[in-house]
């Protein structure tokens, strides 16, 4: 059968149309469709003090060339209770390219308490997409001024002598850091392993350089014959850090038959009595008022023998 020329003339012209409306509809179509989702969230410290915690959110987005009307919202809710205790959004910026967009969020935490996270894309009035996370152990954070890198590496102690029952004992640690401090105090202090009483104590002040070894020693005087728990506490600024126990055994522990009865150790509690050692983190009177104090009571005295 023969086909009219002006018949196929319009169907080729239909075609053609159709393929020109099929490609500018994969074109522009692409181009008209929105759409935005949450790729990855990723949390670190900004800020650490004592009691908070500022965390920061980067939050990784995959979205398309064009996204109106989009916002971000950050749900807190206390893990414990699952009340609600802060809610933050922030706006979506339009862009013209499709891909990665990330947004970070700041926020301030206690850090005493757990968190469960809802982060929530809404775009149109219409919830887009959806990602929870949880926060615990920020208590864990530790202000820069208080951070201690040093690490102990060996303790030695050292009888200087006996004399009225107690040893005096040389007690030596050696400790490395990896910074420089110069605010740092060390407390070295004698416990009895079996009752837990404190026999001795010392307060030292020191400076420590990166890199070197410091020997920290004192003389501790303690009732002989008795066990010890030697322990080494550092301090810096008002806060204690790092602990490290040694043993001291003047009375070691020997074997003993197995039908032979066990001896209890006896304890005389009177030869723990000791005067206190003042703790450098008391708060002490204000200066001034000693000398003040010295003075008027001088001119006192030089008026009295005086008129005397």
């Amino acid at each position: 059968m023969k086909i009219d020329r002006r018949v196929a003339v319009g169907i080729v012209a239909v075609a053609i149309l159709i393929a020109v409306a099929f490609i500018l509809a994969i074109t522009y179509g692409k181009k008209a469709s929105e759409f935005i989702y949450i790729r990855n969230i990723d949390i670190m410290a900004k800020d650490v003090n004592d009691s908070h915690a500022t965390l920061e959110f980067v939050i990784t987005v995959y979205r398309s060339e064009i996204v109106k009307n989009a916002t971000l919202y950050v749900y807190v809710y206390d893990k414990r209770t699952d009340l609600l205790l802060r809610r933050d959004e922030v706006k979506i910026p339009e862009r013209q390219s499709e891909g990665l967009n990330y947004i970070e969020v700041a926020l301030p935490f206690e850090k005493d308490r757990s968190y469960t996270l809802k982060f929530l894309i809404v775009k149109d009035n219409k919830i887009a997409d959806t990602r929870m996370a949880s926060i615990s152990g920020l208590d864990t954070l530790i202000p820069k001024d208080k951070r201690l890198k040093v690490t102990l590496k060996d303790a030695d102690f050292q009888i200087a002598g006996v004399k009225d029952g107690k040893a005096n004992v040389r007690v030596r640690f050696y400790v490395q850091s990896l910074e420089d401090y110069s605010d740092t105090t060390f407390h070295i202090k004698a416990i009895q392993a079996e009752s837990n009483v404190l026999a001795d104590e010392s307060w030292l002040r020191m400076d420590i350089h990166k890199g070197k070894t410091v020997i920290i020693e004192s003389n501790l005087t303690v009732p002989k014959d008795y066990n010890y728990m030697v322990k080494l506490e550092a301090w810096r600024n008002g806060s204690l850090l790092k602990t490290w126990i040694k043993y001291l055994n003047l009375a070691p522990t020997k074997t003993i038959p197995k039908e032979t009865t066990e001896k209890k150790v006896k304890f005389e509690v009177s030869e723990f009595v000791r005067t206190p050692v003042p703790v450098p983190y008391t708060k002490t009177k204000a200066p001034g008022f000693d000398i003040l104090a010295c003075t008027i009571a001088l001119a006192i005295a030089l008026i009295w023998r005086k008129f005397k």
